[in-house]
């Protein structure tokens, strides 16, 4: 018996065969890692068909890829280049024509077949003249916009001809005269010679005013500039010959008059494939089409995507002319503003040949829930007179996931018995939840949805088995897809795969389940939509990863109130790759980094972006449906009965956000004055979602669930002081770090938006107007009225607007004054005494004390900003600054301080009561407190200074008492702190405690999937820690700002104090009133040369940690960076991970600049050892942190955008300089 032959023993040709039918790159790579001569069958297929992107950092890999011993090099054929999706944008264009060309000229000559450049931003014109001298066997060209004419240097070149030799397909994207004339000069040097395919993409700008729609576009009487420009070579139409093409593709050209046109030059009937995309007037052209001289006989592929007239002209064409051609294999309809589906009887006449049927109806392009449906006899003909179809995707009858399935729907399923080859099933309706009013959670629906698959699935099998024979079907989707390149994902689909498993006795039985995120690739995350219907709403969850999970979820459901939606997520903002001039470049044909691009300032022109983003491909309808119908929720008035919140409901118990009302009436409030004023609904979610996860750490207000609540109802258009307090919200958020608002930015028009201070000033400016005259007077003035007035002050302080600074927080105290949130009673006002004598009490406007308890939202919100202004006084004063206005007194017997806020999350507080924590988990207001403990520690030293003068000498041992206990409360602070805030060692992370679960962060754009509702009643989330490590690193710059802020007082105090003693003739005595301080410290008088030597030592390891921070700090520390952390602090053992947010670029960083300043004025007899040793190093630390702080104010210049971005990256790029130099000379462990 013949040995088994083995694989490797086959011959090269039968290997490559084999190998040929892997179609996946990562397998490819592992097959050419298996051996030599494997290596060199896989590169080719490899190799083949290459995709970059150009323009951003990663472009010095480049040199690895043109090296000349990379084989692979030789086997490139296709190249498609686009621009990268960086977040500096500034020289990104020249950057990549730079890539492009050396490109160009390492890869081999005359070895491209297809070279392509898909952003709609122009081309490097010397680039192009290269590519057509050195690649001459390209079978794909293309005629794109150039950043200069080259027509004329191109058609002098020598053999140009021989270009043109092998052309088969071109692509022609008109979108000026010069590319017309491009257009021209490919369609004249190719259309005589094997052409197979045109690709006519038209995207012409119309708000040019050079251009009108009627002169680009055929008219009764003549051609318009498009046909006769391109097509001139062929003029007179009447008498020219027809080109002969196998494919066409037509997208955004006006037929209405032009089809005669089209058919004069393009012979159709040997057409083997057309596509017509968003073409007006296309009834026309199938109207012709229609005409027994004219009908293509060889079609194929019939692509139609449509927005249809009043008349439905355009579905009465496509019925015509489906009854009269015949052989189509695939058949895509995508219909709007239709009245009904396409006829069945023209899809039933290519039962014989179609194998792929797509077809899409709707009466509007708002609403997908009005997505036609056939009838049964309608879809039971095209399933039983169509049994070759492989792929089909089709609208079904509505059915709910909750109940057992309709007769309409089961009718459906059992007509796809008769489709014997089906593989692939689309059902682009939504199943929904009916008739529960109840919006499921995502990860419920997707378990419910996946039952509903394999139910296909087993009944597809049941088909298969009546007639002897077995069942192809192996996809099934729900939703429609919205992909238009193969490098985009679906966003609005939800794919199950057909699984099989085996039961003890061997019977096999089918299962769903979704296709698993590819760890390799980031993009491929599950779609954060799974419904376009009012009644059931994408909310974003984690996947369960078995039924006691769901059964649980369920039960949770009904039980607890977090678990209904407080808001209808945002669309994610996916990255746009196709970069835009400004309007005057376009115009000019340049492309600055913009905005403003400079060639606008050097014009002293208005930078603007009025032109519409444009993009290569055909439009998705009935996906950008999907979109609009869930933007157009939250645009309507009209409640819905699941969107009204329970009575025990955090939402409803927004109590105090119910009171930023109606007593504001509709002749105080602007006309229509919304949020939209600021920017669009998708951007304001996503910077919303930015606020909770980056700002409210910090400053935890307002109530989150009763915010999110008013939002998804858009009080922000009835209620002025919701949309001041938004506008307050988005303001604080974007002067903090506006690199994060820019990323949501990028894909909206930024007209008005040059730079980040624009859009700060424009949410004060719609704050200013929501807010109104006499907005203190208001009788429904509360507590997220100082919510307002301290983000505005926040805001002014990170643009240096010091005057609002001191402006907002003096107000924001005033209100929490007069409200009596001050106080540590729960009272609503303050007691006013026997002033009710004198003012009358039983006036109506008698605002004295009442006898009424305010709910707890309001209560806890009002402590938590109290003592976020206390933390900011004492941060300004740390700092250095002079600030009366927000004295806030020590507390007293008679007159204490409120407490601090209860250490659980906003899930958890309602109106009349609190739920305690979940145990286990700590609350995020936990590390709110730790940070307003550190600044609680020296309140004794605060105590002295307002008593008898700041720095003022009156009792020197019993100042040094007050330092000394001062120290030592502020040390033990963190001894106490939880695990979740505690500074980890390294031991500690590797061990078993730390291995939890796996946690795969998600891409930003769905970084809102999961319900923040339903995170309070789990184990923390990713998005928690994130939170936790925020307060970390505050807490953390805290504590070492005052513990500086100690040592440096107490020596201040020292040297004024020997001074004192040795001026010759001065007696200076004990304050007669100092012994009152006894009261505030304990113990006896303290060791005068081992305080000074403590406070000394102190001194030294504030340096030393002073100079780890320093040695580490990253751009993407101070700028936001998505879900990436980064190392702020690694000492010996120790090490905290600090999240990498935009907000502590002007706290932390503040702080740091302040302490190292600080430690440099020190004398240098009194300097430690460490200061001594590294003092040129905390020199250039300190001044590059004061550049940096500096190159801020600048971009308050609309024209100083750009500039403000280079002057920073420089001066990020010379402190990473001195970190590198720290670090040789030994850094943090080259301490003496």
């Amino acid at each position: 018996m013949a040995s088994r032959l083995a694989f490797m023993d086959l011959s090269v040709d039968l290997k490559t065969l084999i190998v040929q039918h892997i179609s996946r790159p990562t397998d490819l790579k592992n097959v050419c890692l298996t051996c030599k001569q494997l290596h060199h069958i896989a590169v080719r297929q490899l190799y083949y068909e290459v995709t970059l992107d150009v323009g951003s950092p990663t472009d010095t890999r480049l040199a690895a890829f043109l090296n000349p011993k990379n084989i692979g090099l030789q086997h490139v054929r296709k190249l498609d280049l686009h621009l990268a999706d960086v977040l500096d944008k500034c020289n990104q264009q020249l950057q990549a024509n730079f890539a492009i060309r050396m490109i160009l000229e390492l890869l081999p000559e005359d070895q491209l077949e297809k070279f392509s450049w898909h952003p709609w931003s122009p081309f490097s014109g010397d680039n192009l003249v290269l590519l057509y001298r050195k690649q001459r066997r390209m079978r794909w060209l293309e005629s794109i916009s150039l950043d200069r004419n080259v027509l004329d240097e191109l058609q002098k070149m020598p053999n140009i001809e021989k270009c043109f030799e092998n052309v088969r397909k071109i692509g022609l994207y008109p979108d000026s005269r010069d590319v017309l004339d491009f257009c021209q000069f490919l369609l004249k040097n190719t259309a005589g010679r094997q052409l197979e395919k045109i690709t006519l993409h038209a995207s012409f700008d119309e708000m040019d005013p050079s251009i009108t729609t009627r002169e680009l576009n055929d008219t009764v009487n003549e051609p318009g500039l498009i046909t006769s420009t391109m097509f001139s070579h062929m003029l007179p139409f009447a008498q020219c010959t027809p080109i002969a093409l196998k494919e066409i593709t037509l997208q955004k050209l006006h037929l209405r008059y032009a089809a005669e046109t089209y058919c004069k030059l393009i012979d159709f009937q040997s057409i083997k494939s057309i596509r017509i995309f968003g073409c007006s007037g296309a009834d026309a052209l199938f109207a012709e089409l229609s005409k027994s001289a004219k009908l293509p006989d060889k079609l194929e592929t019939l692509e139609f995507k449509h927005d249809d007239n009043a008349e439905n002209d355009g579905l009465g064409a496509i019925d015509g002319f489906l009854c009269l051609v015949s052989g189509i294999k695939t058949l895509t309809l995508d219909l709007t503003y239709v009245k009904a589906l396409p006829a069945s009887a023209g899809i039933v006449r290519h039962g014989k040949t179609l194998k792929s049927l797509n077809v899409h109806a709707s009466t509007g392009p708002d609403s997908c829930d009005e997505e036609l449906v056939y009838d049964y006899a309608s879809f039971s003909n095209i399933c039983k007179d169509c049994s070759l179809l492989q792929q089909l995707s089709i609208a079904f009858p509505p059915v709910s996931v909750t109940r057992s399935k309709n007769d309409g729907f089961v009718n459906f399923e059992n007509c796809l018995g008769d489709v014997r080859d089906l593989a692939t099933l689309n059902i682009t309706t939504w199943p929904t939840n009916r008739p529960s009013s109840t919006k499921l959670p995502r990860k419920i629906y997707e378990h419910l949805l996946a039952g509903l698959a394999q139910q296909g699935f087993e009944r597809s099998a049941g088909h298969a088995k009546e007639q002897n024979r077995s069942s192809k079907l192996g996809i099934i989707a729900f939703g429609s897809s919205d992909k238009v390149y193969d490098r985009e994902d679906s966003q609005n689909q939800i794919i199950f795969v057909k699984g099989r498993q085996f039961d003890p006795l061997g019977n096999e039985t089918s299962t769903a389940y979704p296709p698993p995120p590819d760890g390799q690739d980031a993009h491929h995350h599950f779609p954060p939509l799974y419904a376009s219907s009012a009644q059931v709403e994408a909310t974003g969850f984690p996947k369960l990863e078995n039924i006691n999970e769901v059964l649980q979820a369920q039960q949770a459901l009904q039980a607890n109130h977090a678990l209904n939606p407080q808001r209808p997520p945002p669309p994610p903002s996916k990255p746009n790759r196709l970069r835009k001039a400004c309007d005057s470049c376009s115009i000019r044909k340049c492309d600055e980094a913009g905005p403003p691009c400079k060639a606008c300032v050097a014009l002293e022109i208005p930078c603007t972006f009025l032109r519409p983003s444009r993009r290569r491909g055909p439009p998705n309808r009935h996906a950008e449906a999907i979109k609009k119908r869930r933007m157009g929720d939250l645009d309507s008035g009209e409640e819905s009965p699941q969107s009204l919140p329970s009575l025990q409901s955090p939402t409803t118990a927004a109590h105090a956000l119910a009171q930023l009302q109606s007593s504001s009436s509709s002749s105080s409030h602007p006309a229509q004055l919304s949020a939209e004023e600021i920017c669009a609904l998708p951007t304001l979610n996503a910077l919303i979602d930015d606020f909770f996860t980056y700002i409210h750490p910090l400053c935890p207000f307002p109530h989150e669930p009763s915010f999110r609540q008013a939002w998804a109802q858009r009080e922000d258009v009835a209620n002025p002081s919701f949309l001041a307090l938004l506008a307050s919200m988005i303001a604080v958020l974007v002067a903090s770090f506006p690199r994060k608002p820019r990323l949501h930015l990028n894909t909206q028009t930024r007209r008005e938006y040059p730079n980040h201070i624009s859009l700060v000033d424009k949410c004060r400016h719609v704050c200013a107007r929501a807010r109104g005259p006499g907005y203190l007077d208001r009788p429904s003035l509360n507590v997220y009225d100082a919510c307002t007035s301290y983000f505005l002050g926040l805001t002014g302080a990170y643009v240096f607007q010091w005057r609002q600074l001191r402006l907002y927080l003096a107000e924001c105290l005033t209100i929490i004054r007069s409200l009596g949130l001050h106080k540590s009673e729960g009272q609503a006002y303050t007691y006013v005494g026997a002033m009710s004598g004198t003012w009358g009490s039983q006036g109506p406007s008698f605002d004295g004390s009442r006898e009424f308890k305010v709910d707890h939202i309001t209560e806890e919100i009002g402590r938590r900003l109290f003592w976020t202004v206390f933390v900011g006084a004492r941060t300004i004063q740390q700092l250095g600054a002079s600030f009366g206005e927000l004295v806030i007194a020590p507390a007293t017997p008679t007159e204490p301080l409120p407490p601090l806020p209860r250490e659980v999350d906003d899930v958890h507080i309602f109106p009349n009561e609190i739920h305690p924590q979940q145990e286990g988990v700590v609350s995020m207001i936990t590390g709110f407190n730790i940070n307003v403990r550190i600044y609680l520690s020296y309140s004794s030293l605060v105590t002295a200074e307002m008593a008898f003068g700041i720095d003022e000498i009156f009792d020197w041992n019993r100042q040094q008492r007050i330092f000394e206990q001062s120290l030592q409360r502020c040390g033990q602070i963190l001894e106490t702190i939880p695990d979740a805030l505690k500074v980890r060692s390294k031991a500690g992370r590797d061990s078993g405690s730390e291995q939890q679960k796996p946690y795969y962060p998600l891409m930003p754009a769905y970084a809102n999937m999961r319900d923040p509702a339903l995170n309070g009643y789990r184990s923390a989330e990713p998005q928690d820690m994130r939170r936790y490590e925020i307060q970390k690193a505050n807490i953390y710059a805290s504590h070492l700002s005052t513990r500086s802020y100690l040592v440096e007082k107490y020596f201040l105090q020292l040297d004024k104090s020997t001074k004192m003693k040795n001026q010759a003739g001065t007696q200076h005595s004990p304050h007669v009133l100092a012994a009152g301080i006894d009261r505030f410290v304990s113990g006896s008088a303290a060791d005068a040369e081992a305080l000074e030597k403590t406070m000394s030592d102190e001194r030294e390891q504030v340096v030393k940690d002073l100079l780890v921070v320093l040695g580490s700090i990253d751009m993407v520390n101070m700028e936001p960076n998505g879900d990436s952390f980064v190392i702020l602090y690694e000492a010996g053992d120790l090490v905290i991970a600090c999240s990498t947010v935009g907000f502590l670029r002007q706290n932390i960083t503040q702080k740091i600049r302040s302490i190292a300043s600080t430690l440099l004025e020190v004398p240098k007899e009194r300097r430690g050892s460490v200061a001594q040793q590294h003092q040129d190093y905390l020199y250039k630390f300190l001044d590059i942190l004061s550049k940096l702080e500096r190159v801020s104010p600048e971009a308050s210049d609309p024209n100083g955008g750009a500039l403000d971005e280079e002057s920073e990256l420089r001066l990020w790029a010379d402190l990473r300089d001195h970190q590198l130099r720290f670090q040789e000379q030994g850094g943090v462990y080259g301490f003496s």
